[in-house]
């Protein structure tokens, strides 16, 4: 499908879907046999099955984002009669158009140039990333991220545990020593913590990912084993006194489940890495309105994060 026109299909689908929300699947629909033939005829112009069937799922990818386009086939009568309506007077405001010979004004040989520049540009990026999504690199890449997951956690998916939290880091160290003398920590949360919510429960966050929390939350957690409390633990809210209930490992999902995400993010990264290729041999100029010029790099260098240095500080944390 054209998709200079895809709006006016698109808005055809949503109208149809909007008026027939209810319909079910027609139960009489023939049954698709493969074969193509014309199905639609507009002032003696023949529209085949197959160019139908593909606006339709052109159309379809804006109403079901992502999911599974169900066949047209497989509609109410009032939608596909609502979808041809709309397809019948794509082609007659086309013809249209053409009497008045709008296809040759500048405004729109200026957009066909745009979007045939697209269209070269998309096929292009698809030749050269195509061997970048094969089920052995999308395999490769779904075990890289498993593993990757486990090495940020310690293997452990979720996490209970029950935290304290204060204003001052006075309150806090006042708060473990009394935890170090056998007081309970669901009486202190109760009693003490600025997070009243969780307090109340005597400082239980439940079962959670520990990567969720913020940066020197989960630092300071993962440190611990079962049964143990941390030291004072210093963020944004305040400081934390934390305890490690319990932890768990989580199955992975299925790699069937995550095999569509994983092909979009495979190919989004060979398709960055071959523009840079590309873009390494290219000089670009930017000019001010006096004329000068300035070179800017044709390619952003990637960001090398460095690993965060040691502490050896007792509280585990910084001021």
């Amino acid at each position: 499908m054209n998709k200079a026109f895809a709006p006016l299909l698109v808005s055809a689908l949503i109208l149809a879907f909007a008026a027939h929300a209810e319909d079910k699947p027609d139960a009489g629909a023939p049954v698709a046999t493969g074969k193509d033939y014309v199905m639609l005829k507009v002032n003696g112009e023949d529209i085949k099955k197959s160019e139908v069937d593909d606006a339709w799922k052109e159309a379809g990818k804006y109403i079901f984002q992502g999911r599974d386009v169900p066949s047209l086939d497989s509609m109410g009568e009032p939608v596909k009669d609502k979808f041809l309506r709309e397809m019948a007077s794509e082609r007659a405001l086309y013809k249209e158009a053409q009497k008045e010979g709008i296809e040759n004004s500048p405004d729109v040989q200026a957009e066909f140039e745009k979007l045939k520049r697209q269209a070269v540009i998309q096929e292009l990026l698809k030749d050269k990333t195509k061997d970048a999504v094969t089920d052995d690199k999308l395999k490769a890449s779904y075990d890289e991220h498993i593993k990757t997951a486990v090495a940020a956690n310690g293997g452990r998916d979720e996490v209970h545990a029950r935290h304290i939290l204060v204003k001052t880091k006075e309150a806090a160290d006042a708060i473990e020593k009394d935890l170090k003398a056998g007081k309970s920590f669901e009486k202190i949360a109760k009693e003490k913590s600025e997070d009243k919510a969780t307090g109340a429960q005597g400082g239980d966050l439940g079962w959670f990912n520990p990567e969720k929390m913020v940066p020197e939350f989960t630092a300071g957690l993962m440190k611990l084993k079962k049964g143990e409390i941390s030291a004072p633990v210093k963020t944004d809210f305040g400081w934390h006194i934390i305890q490690m209930e319990d932890s768990r490992s989580l199955p992975a999902p299925p790699f069937s489940d995550v095999k569509g995400a994983l092909k979009q993010e495979v190919g989004n990264k060979a398709i960055g890495e071959y523009v840079n290729t590309v873009m390494k041999s290219v000089k670009i100029t930017k000019l001010d309105p006096s004329g000068h010029e300035t070179d800017i790099p044709s390619v952003v260098p990637e960001k090398k994060e460095s690993a965060p240095a040691a502490k050896d500080d007792k509280d585990g944390s910084s001021d």
